[in-house]
């Protein structure tokens, strides 16, 4: 599950996203080298900057050269690097091959408890305070922002998390042991605060995973 930062994930548009490749290829381009490279005029090329600086995506810096009116150069944010399309897909499937070689118990089990712990605290924190079934409505609204059709049911009384579709498709077709379907539990429970079990399972034939929480509460952790 990608935990990037959503910034509440303003999508860019087609036009948006040239700009943000130019930016990526060659740092500090003004309006006007915008302008000649995407051959549109001035004003278009400010609306789209202005358009992704709002956005979070890219930031402005002044040019100081002598007097007269200033120039500015554009660079993209943090948060920008990851609209352009970085992927950490062949890291991730590299990293949790590695992890299924270990052994069961031990080892295994401490480094997927690890990961699942910090992934979800990451979550937790783009949380709102509320009740059980805010946080969990919230929490579909982030998985979605992220590309993750999930969506908020209520199942006789009881709030429940669909997942529409798996997260990680490289990693679970070759996990036969549904280690990985166990770490997005463990992740999504501690994100709500509260124990989750996945009562249904795509790999089953179902529909979707669906998680419902338990009656356990989860202790809260460090970040470290």
């Amino acid at each position: 599950m990608d935990l990037a930062p959503s910034n509440s994930q303003i999508p860019t548009r087609p036009v948006d996203q040239l700009v943000l490749d130019l930016l990526r290829r060659q740092e500090g381009l003004t309006v006007v080298d915008l302008t000649e490279k995407l051959e549109v005029t001035a004003t278009a090329v400010r609306q789209r900057l202005d358009r992704l600086e709002n956005a979070g995506y890219v930031e402005r810096r002044k040019n100081t050269v002598g007097r007269g009116r200033p120039t500015f150069s554009y660079f993209l944010t943090d948060l920008g690097w990851r609209q352009v399309g970085v992927t950490y897909t062949d890291l991730a499937v590299a990293l949790w091959s590695e992890i299924m070689e270990f052994e069961e118990g031990g080892t295994k089990a401490k480094l997927i408890d690890k990961v699942s712990k910090r992934m979800g605290r990451a979550f937790r924190d783009l949380l709102p305070d509320g009740s059980l079934e805010d946080r969990m409505k919230s929490l579909a609204g982030l998985m979605a922002a992220r590309r993750i059709p999930a969506s908020f049911v209520s199942i006789e009384g009881l709030p429940v998390l669909s997942v529409h579709a798996c997260p990680y498709p490289d990693l679970t077709s070759r996990d036969v042991d549904r280690s990985l379907c166990h770490l997005e539990q463990q992740v999504l429970s501690e994100a709500i605060g509260q124990p989750l079990e996945l009562s249904c399972c795509k790999l089953d034939g179902h529909g979707s995973c669906q998680f419902k929480p338990t009656q356990k509460q989860i202790p809260q952790t460090s970040n470290l």
